[in-house]
């Protein structure tokens, strides 16, 4: 229980914080909003800073974990908790046994989080037209956009909405070649009836050919196949651990594309959010523990310890980056940094306690 509540206290602290600052940075924008639609100040206010908690607590659930757990081993050291399970005949099952436990529930509050709560809370948001995900999420029209697939390339503008199309399209075909086979231009391009389907309309087709620009040829409407998914669109420029998970299935799933190693660590990510704040919680005791010097703390040693351990939770997030920009398969980005954790773990309980069924 103690570590639970350690946990708790530490992410509170950092949601505070981390409140704080943003409001610094939005409150102007809250009160221009309120002033627009006519809405109460507290009702809006408390909407805005519920949609931003479940982001923040996303965020920082495993470095409350962490931080926790190391305070929380060493409130126990203070009130002499180990000497006495120990005089008890308690040995080190019982502590990772209430270490998997305290796992269990801030690994489950993960899930929750990463899966279903962030990305409700932050589509919210953007609806609600306040903070950096309103502007940075918005719907609407963007500029022009490129799409490749091969030897063919899309120049369009995306209308990014629950019902998205691409406008004032140019789709060139040969673009490895030394001269474009065609260049098809169209007015919009909507989904089709099936999976990567699109259908272009008021289309004009030019043919190039031998250095000669054939007349071109007119359509009301043509069939494109091309890999693209309504989910690359209607999401289209955002990073895919913020998306809920029907999108993100069409986006992982589909081969060959530049979202294809985005979408399929995001989908890594929610599976290992269940072992992540677990992990680094038990990491975190781990560490605190092995600063103890008999009775005393060594506070040198203490301090190189925590530094050890914000290094390898800060290392999670850029292995995730690798993951996410194709550097590295998703599935090794995801879990190498965990596997270095518990390595770590078992190192320092090894030394402290011995191999298991040694004394």
């Amino acid at each position: 229980m103690t570590h639970l509540q350690a946990i708790a206290f530490v992410m509170f602290v950092l949601l505070t914080v981390a409140i704080a600052i943003d409001l610094t940075e939005t409150l102007d924008e809250v009160r221009a909003h309120v002033a627009e639609t006519g809405h109460s100040l507290p009702l809006v206010l408390a909407q805005y800073l519920s949609y931003r908690a479940a982001d923040i607590v996303t965020r920082l659930l495993p470095m409350a974990c962490l931080a926790g757990a190391f305070v929380a081993e060493l409130l126990r050291h203070q009130r002499m908790e180990h000497v006495i399970l120990a005089a008890a005949g308690a040995g080190p099952g019982m502590f990772l046994a209430s270490m998997l436990w305290v796992g269990g529930i801030v690994g489950g509050a993960q899930v929750a989080l990463e899966g279903w709560l962030r990305p409700a809370a932050v589509f919210a948001q953007t609806d609600l037209g306040i903070g950096s995900y309103a502007h940075r999420f918005r719907r609407g029209e963007s500029g022009p956009r490129w799409f490749l697939d091969g030897n063919r390339a899309i120049r369009a503008r995306v209308l990014r909405d629950t019902n998205p199309e691409l406008r004032e399209v140019m789709v060139f075909e040969g673009v490895d070649e030394p001269a474009l086979r065609s260049i098809t231009q169209a007015d919009r391009a909507i989904p089709g009836a099936t999976d990567q389907e699109w259908i272009l309309e008021n289309v004009v087709v030019w043919s190039p050919s031998g250095g000669q620009v054939l007349f071109p040829v007119r359509h009301d409407r043509l069939v494109l196949q091309f890999p693209l998914r309504q989910a690359h669109l209607e999401y289209h420029d955002i990073w895919s651990f913020y998306l809920p998970n029907a999108a993100l299935r069409q986006i992982a799933t589909l081969e060959g594309t530049p979202k294809t190693a985005d979408g399929q660590t995001a989908v890594a990510r929610r599976y290992l959010a269940l072992f992540l704040p677990g992990v680094f919680a038990l990491l975190g005791a781990s560490l605190a523990q092995a600063a103890r010097s008999g009775r005393l703390i060594a506070w040198w040693r203490l301090l190189a310890l925590g530094t050890l351990g914000y290094v390898t939770l800060v290392s999670v997030k850029a292995f995730w980056s690798l993951g996410e920009m194709g550097t590295m398969a998703p599935l090794p980005a995801t879990t190498a940094p965990l596997v270095f954790a518990l390595i770590l773990v078992m190192i320092f309980q090894i030394r402290m306690n011995g191999l298991p069924g040694r004394r």
